[in-house]
């Protein structure tokens, strides 16, 4: 997550909405010079309240197979490469 949040160069959230276990955030972003992605966070919370999963969907695809190719290079050494598109 920490890695992922610094391809970020702008992020806004735009929706909310809460379940008693889950929680979806609807956001607005850019990245890689200002190319604007969008996507959805979906948390899911355990009955203490707890988050014990995230889910982070991007849109489009064209940005989805760059910001994956970005962490496989920032991660590289940390997670194996194969889990990241190669471009």
């Amino acid at each position: 997550m920490a890695t992922a949040s610094k391809v970020y160069e702008a992020l806004t959230f735009t929706r909310q909405v809460e379940s008693a276990q889950q929680t979806y955030l609807e956001w607005d972003a850019k990245a890689f010079g200002g190319q604007p992605l969008s996507g959805v966070t979906i948390l899911i919370k355990n009955p203490d309240g707890l988050i014990v999963h995230i889910a982070i969907h991007h849109r489009p695809l064209g940005a989805v197979l760059r910001f994956s190719i970005e962490m496989r290079e920032r991660l590289k050494g940390k997670i194996q490469p194969d889990y990241f598109y190669e471009g």
